[in-house]
């Protein structure tokens, strides 16, 4: 199961590289980041936004019927992103993020949606709680 996973993130990642999406900032200097969804297996995409606030992580993350699989993606640009996915049947949840080219995979699964959706707020807020609150390699 866990390298079902783990072939599933590595083909969301191709996704992603294959984003043409610069960063952006806003006037405050703050860098905006785009949500985007993959679902059936990334078969489906949608971008959600390109200006994400919190309410748009939370509300995605809510509106999901996890029993079927999506993979839930937050990124500044090709470089830096997060993501999150999976579903609560037989593949399992899982998370994992993309820092200045490099790759980080969580150890221990995500144990809810709520737990990846704080997950996604952490990685948005830049307060690096997702990685003091879980184990990534």
């Amino acid at each position: 199961m866990r390298i079902r996973i783990n072939l599933i993130l590595i083909l969301s990642l191709l996704v992603i590289a294959c984003s043409e999406k610069k960063n952006k900032t806003t006037k405050q200097n703050q860098t905006k980041m785009e949500l985007m969804l993959l679902s059936n297996y990334g078969a489906e995409e949608k971008i959600i936004s390109d200006s994400t606030t919190i309410k748009q992580i939370k509300n995605t993350m809510n509106e999901l019927d996890w029993n079927n699989f999506h993979q839930v993606i937050l990124s500044t640009d090709n470089s830096n992103w997060i993501e999150v996915g999976g579903n609560l049947n037989e593949d399992g949840l899982s998370s994992m993020y993309e820092e200045n080219g490099k790759q980080f995979i969580i150890n221990e699964p995500p144990s809810s949606v709520e737990h990846m959706t704080k997950i996604l707020i952490s990685y948005f807020n830049g307060d690096g709680k997702y990685k003091k609150e879980n184990k990534f390699e």
